[in-house]
């Protein structure tokens, strides 16, 4: 049984070992397109880019397009009580995407054909700017080419995966196609353009990842660039900020702070002062604050104000930099190399949804493509890995059903089709195990929690899917298991310099594996 079960480990880990060859130019421009067909494919065919959030930055977009910068960031109507439902403003996000998208939608000249209202028509102060450019959108047609334009927040995303895995050592080899599509395959990756309008959470991990690849190669104005830039996209981008602020050697701490501050400032004062500080609170806490939806264990707490605001959005900032100084206490200058910084940023992300008050699928696509960053970057994508994304894919189903604007009339038999799918594959896997004799704990937990949460019978019928679990349920499971996965290598590292041997490719089932824990099964840690 020992001898087959390492046999087993070895011919698993042994087309991975291929990868490490290098491999020429056009092998990796081969695969950057191949996972952009994917990626755009997918969101395409299961019904592309959706209204939902989409006003957060719509209404910014289209002002800045027409040269109405002043009018970005409107002040509340009470006329917007008649606009259709996915025109009614909400939160609208920091500057970086909609001044991206803005520019894009002048190039393309979105919405052209009809006169963009005149800043007398959009009133004082722009108070009548909300109802003169929803009426305006609706009579050119330019929301749906405006949504396209959420595609080009792949490429930002594209772009930084190559530079982390160049600088880390991974890139030009078989590794670096293999990781983008790899990427691109995993539906997580889609949900901020197929579930929830939020292409500007797939700028700020692509921008996020160059920074960590400029740490990298020691360029610490650069990187303070990149991460800077990350934040006027999404602020959770501080959770990677705070990190390597603490890591950083001496005068490059200052380096960086003064570069991110700097880059920052440079997008968000202009539209600040432009906006007459209508910008403020879409710069300094973003999206996702309102407090309107919840489900979470802070959200369980019953925090309010103040409190829920520290909770939610300061504590996981000052968690991710204690977590640094303690990394850079126990590795030193060890904890700039590879595996230790991603490990640590990996983690540090997955703090955000530690503490969030309220979760989405999209919200899972930041720490989802950490992870397979941090395995490709040790060489070795393990099935744990592999089993988390499909169980976070089927909490959070990515396939839009039912009454969604973007739902394909076909959807929901796809979104019934999926867990039982990957329940048969899952269960094939746990049979051929036992028939030679080896056990993987993780697929066996993966196969119960899947099987309570998704199936009711009679299992033939469409409808024998039960009522989803709650949130928190999938906060304990999912974040059990993936802060884990994110935490393991660091950890390793620190028992290497206490001379703790810690066996890093012994698999569950495999000689030598420790037997796993309750919060392991998963993980396989």
């Amino acid at each position: 049984m020992a001898e087959r079960g390492l046999l087993a480990e070895r011919d698993a880990a042994s087309w991975q070992r291929r990868l490490d060859g290098p491999q020429s130019g056009l092998v990796c421009v081969a695969g950057w397109l191949l996972a952009t067909a994917i990626f755009c494919g997918m969101v395409a065919l299961l019904g592309g880019p959706t209204q939902s959030d989409s006003s957060e930055s719509l209404y910014a977009t289209w002002s800045i397009a027409h040269g109405h910068l002043a009018c970005a960031y409107p002040p509340a109507s009470s006329v917007t009580s008649s606009f259709y439902l996915f025109y009614q403003p909400i939160p609208p996000v920091p500057p970086l995407w909609p001044l991206l998208s803005g520019g894009l939608a002048w190039l393309t000249r979105i919405g052209h054909t009809v006169p963009f209202p005149s800043q007398h028509a959009l009133g004082v102060n722009c108070a009548h700017a909300y109802g003169q450019v929803y009426l305006w959108a609706r009579h050119s047609y330019a929301l749906f080419a405006t949504l396209g334009l959420g595609y080009a927040a792949w490429f930002v995303l594209l772009a930084g995966l190559i530079a982390v895995l160049r600088a880390s050592g991974r890139g030009r080899s078989g590794w670096e196609p293999f990781a983008v599509v790899l990427v691109a395959l995993v539906p997580i990756t889609w949900t901020p353009l197929l579930n929830y309008y939020h292409p500007q959470d797939l700028v700020a991990v692509g921008l996020a990842l160059a920074s960590i690849a400029c740490v990298e190669r020691r360029q610490w104005v650069w990187a303070g660039v990149f991460v800077g830039l990350a934040v006027t996209s999404q602020q959770f981008a501080l959770l990677v900020l705070a990190p390597l602020f603490v890591v950083a050697p001496g005068r490059e701490r200052w380096r960086l702070l003064v570069a991110s501050a700097g880059v920052a400032a440079v997008v968000s004062l202009p539209v600040i002062v432009a906006t007459s500080g209508r910008a403020i609170h879409a710069v300094v806490f973003g999206t996702g604050d309102s407090g309107t939806l919840g489900g979470t264990a802070v959200w369980e707490l019953g925090l309010h104000g103040p409190a829920l605001v520290f909770v939610s959005r300061i504590l996981p900032i000052l968690v991710a930099a204690a977590l640094a100084w303690w990394a850079l206490r126990r590795l030193g200058s060890r904890v700039l190399e590879p595996i230790p910084l991603i490990s640590l940023v990996a983690t540090a992300l997955s703090m955000r949804l530690v503490f969030e008050q309220g979760l989405f699928g999209y919200k899972f696509m930041a720490l989802a493509v950490m992870l397979i960053v941090l395995a490709v970057v040790r060489g070795r994508v393990r099935g744990r890995l592999i089993a988390w994304l499909a169980l976070a894919t089927l909490a959070f189903n990515p396939i839009p059903v039912g009454y969604e604007i973007n739902a394909r009339p076909w959807g929901h038999h796809v979104a019934f089709a999926l867990p039982m799918i990957c329940l048969a594959v899952v269960l094939v896997l746990i049979v051929s195990d036992a028939v030679h004799r080896r056990i993987r704990w993780y697929l066996v937990a993966w196969f119960a929690i899947a099987a309570w949460a998704f199936l009711q019978w009679p299992l033939w019928s469409p409808d024998s899917l039960r009522a989803p679990f709650p949130k928190w349920f999938w906060q304990l499971v999912l974040l059990s298991t993936g802060v884990v996965m994110a935490v393991g290598p660091l950890v390793r590292e620190m028992r290497k310099g206490t001379g703790t041997r810690t066996p890093d490719h012994a698999e569950d089932g495999a000689p030598g594996a420790a037997p796993p824990g309750p919060v392991g099964l998963l993980a396989g840690e």
